[in-house]
C-alpha cells in the first residue's frame, strides 16, 4: 500500500516517468483528483485554488489552461465561495494528501507531498532533475519555442516550486536531499529506467514498512 511522492523540474520527463510508475504498478495517479478534491472540500471551485496557487507562488498557475476548462465545464452541486484562505488552503492540502495516502497504491505529483508525507511510513519521496541547459533544451523540443523562451520557462517553474515548499514549510529547501529517498538525474537515466528504479525502491519501500509497522497505514 506504498504511496509515491515525485517531485520534478520542468524538463526533467517527470510526467512520462509518474505514468510509467503507475502502468508497472497499476497505482493511480492522482494530481487532477487532488485538485478537485481540494476546491470540493474548501467550497470553492477549481479556479479559486488555482488563484491561491498564484498567489502562493506570485507566479503562473501549476495546472494547465485546458485542466482548468475541464474543471470549469463540470459545476459542483455545493454553492461555491469566491476564495480560499491561506489556513483553509494549507489545511485542505495536507488533509487531502493523507486521505490519498491513507488509501494507498497511489502517485502523488508536486504539491509538496515529500514534506507533507515527510514522515509517513509506506510513503517512498522521490526528486526527478537534470541539468538547466538539459531540461531547456527538452523544453525546446516539446513547445517549440525558442532558447530564451525555454530558459525563461524553466527558471519560472523552478522559482514557483521553491516559493510553494516554502510556503508549506518556511525556509525550507525543496531541491534539498534530505527530503528525498530516492534522486535520479533524468540526463542520464531513460524515463523507462528511472520508472524501473522507483519501482523497485517503492516495492522494498513497502516491505520495509509492512516489517516495522505492522497494519500501520499512518505515522503514530
Amino acid at each position: 500500500m506504498a504511496v509515491i511522492t515525485i517531485s520534478r523540474e520542468l524538463g526533467s520527463e517527470g510526467d512520462r516517468i509518474a505514468e510509467l510508475v503507475c502502468q508497472e504498478l497499476g497505482y493511480c495517479r492522482v494530481d487532477k483528483e487532488m485538485l478537485s478534491h481540494i476546491a470540493q472540500e474548501a467550497g470553492v471551485d477549481v479556479e479559486a485554488v488555482l488563484a491561491k496557487e498564484r498567489s502562493i507562488t506570485r507566479k503562473p498557475r501549476f495546472v494547465s489552461s485546458d485542466m482548468a476548462s475541464l474543471y470549469a465545464k463540470d459545476p459542483s452541486a455545493f454553492e461555491k465561495r469566491a476564495a480560499i484562505d491561506d489556513e483553509t488552503y494549507a489545511r485542505i492540502v495536507r488533509e487531502t494528501m493523507e486521505e490519498f495516502a491513507r488509501k494507498g497504491n497511489v502517485v502523488i505529483v508536486g504539491r509538496g507531498g515529500q514534506i507533507i508525507l515527510q514522515d509517513w511510513p509506506t510513503a517512498l519521496h522521490v526528486r526527478l532533475y537534470a541539468p538547466p541547459e538539459v531540461r531547456i533544451r527538452r523544453v525546446m523540443a516539446r513547445m517549440n519555442i525558442s532558447e530564451a523562451e525555454a530558459t525563461r520557462l524553466v527558471t519560472s517553474s523552478d522559482e514557483e516550486k521553491r516559493q510553494y515548499i516554502r510556503h508549506l514549510r518556511p525556509h525550507a529547501d525543496w531541491s534539498n536531499l534530505k527530503y528525498y529517498h530516492l534522486a535520479i538525474n533524468t540526463a542520464h537515466i531513460t524515463p523507462e529506467v528511472a520508472a524501473q528504479i522507483i519501482v523497485l525502491a517503492a516495492q522494498c519501500k513497502d516491505a520495509a514498512a509492512a516489517a516495522d509497522y505492522p497494519g500501520a497505514v499512518e505515522p503514530s
